[in-house]
């Protein structure tokens, strides 16, 4: 009988509420649209799409309980606060501002979830409107400031690696040039898109597991950093060895999107790795002495 209940929860839901769901949905699903068409497509959000799955998998399983619990605010004055991100959304919308774009929608889904469901219940379970968050699309300024030390890192590391293995290769700020070739180290390839993923997959992991304390989750989280560094580092030797043994076409092509693949996997190894580490530092410092 409560599973018959369960599966009939959305016909209890009220008119009004009805409405807010499709008010959000009318500004989320152009905005959706945008992202996919000018930030999805690129190698720096192809992490969007598993995001919003993952995240929308985590609030519908919640839904029973959501309906059940929720509180609605009895103050008539909290919808106002809607209007100025409604203009910032109209704003961005207009003259295609696509970060502002996403963080008004992210501002408007959560205010709209703590007026519909109440502060206590999205208090409760803030993680899925936390991970949500990651489909922000960043500051194209913000991005490059943030991943030009790591590109100039990560191109000098791969030169001089290379260099000790006997390799023809030189450096000129992010571009490496291995015999005839040369090859500009790219922001895609500095870290900050494979970060905001790992990051998102770490606290999603973390998450999902039940018995992860606070400080084993914090020092996986933490881990994210260099592992994203790392796995990138390994992306680019791999894009330079392919490119010096059979030619620009086959490292610029089919053969860089398997290296960004092989990345995300390495990055998934060493994580899998750090969590077996930790676990492990975890139990022995629990045993008794």
């Amino acid at each position: 009988m409560n599973n018959a209940q369960d599966g009939r929860w959305y016909r209890r839901i009220s008119g009004r509420r009805w409405f807010a769901i499709g008010g959000v949905l009318a500004l989320v699903v152009p905005t959706i649209v945008s992202v996919a068409r000018n930030h999805w497509s690129s190698e720096e959000g192809t992490q969007g799409p598993i995001i919003l799955a993952t995240g929308i998998w985590l609030l519908w399983r919640l839904r029973t309980i959501l309906y059940r619990e929720a509180a609605p605010l009895k103050n008539a004055a909290w919808p106002i606060l809607l209007l100025p991100l409604v203009m910032s959304y109209v704003f961005a919308r207009i003259y295609q501002v696509l970060p502002l774009e996403t963080l008004a929608v992210y501002l408007l889904g959560v205010l709209t979830a703590v007026i519909y469901l109440g502060p206590r219940l999205v208090r409760r379970f803030w993680f899925p409107f936390l991970y949500l968050g990651f489909l922000i699309v960043p500051p194209v300024i913000l991005t490059a400031d943030l991943t030009q030390p790591i590109k100039l890192w990560i191109s000098a590391m791969s030169v001089n690696f290379l260099h000790f293995l006997g390799y023809p290769v030189a450096l000129s700020g992010a571009t490496i040039q291995i015999g005839q070739y040369e090859l500009l180290v790219r922001q895609a390839c500095a870290g900050l898109g494979s970060l905001l993923t790992l990051c998102a997959v770490g606290l999603f992991y973390v998450h999902l597991r039940s018995n992860a304390g606070v400080r084993f989750g914090a020092a996986l989280l933490l881990a994210i950093v260099p592992i994203a560094v790392l796995a990138n580092l390994v992306r680019v030797l791999i894009i330079i060895l392919l490119t010096w043994y059979f030619g620009a076409e086959v490292g610029q092509g089919v053969a860089h999107e398997m290296a960004g693949i092989i990345m995300f996997c390495v990055a998934m190894l060493c994580m899998f790795a750090a969590d077996g580490v930790f676990g492990a530092l975890q139990r022995k410092a629990s045993q008794p002495r």
